[in-house]
């Protein structure tokens, strides 16, 4: 009786320890993963930091097209100057002539 006793406690006991090792095997993974956790939502926050900078910049660039001038406007306007230009020079010439 006393021997199935000792069996049945030394049992008890391996299981006991099965379990220890096993919760504290559960705890290390815990906390591994709690810590890739942290991480991910960290690179989730700097990616949203970025995101917000890059529409910015979008934002930023079509307002620069929407006012910087097209390639026709830069050709009207260099036309139209060289016109008032050569009368300008036309005119000096008549005063001077």
């Amino acid at each position: 009786m006393a021997n199935e006793l000792q069996q049945t406690l030394a049992r008890i006991i391996n299981k006991s320890n099965i379990l220890v090792e096993k919760y504290h095997a559960l705890e290390d993974a815990n906390r591994a993963l709690a810590s890739d956790n942290e991480q991910l939502h960290d690179k989730i926050e700097q990616m949203k930091k970025d995101n917000e900078l890059m529409r910015q910049e979008i934002d930023y660039l079509k307002m620069a097209r929407a006012i910087a001038p097209s390639l026709d406007d830069v050709e009207g306007a260099r036309s139209t100057i060289s016109k008032l230009v050569r009368d300008i020079d036309k005119c000096i010439s008549q005063l001077n002539g």
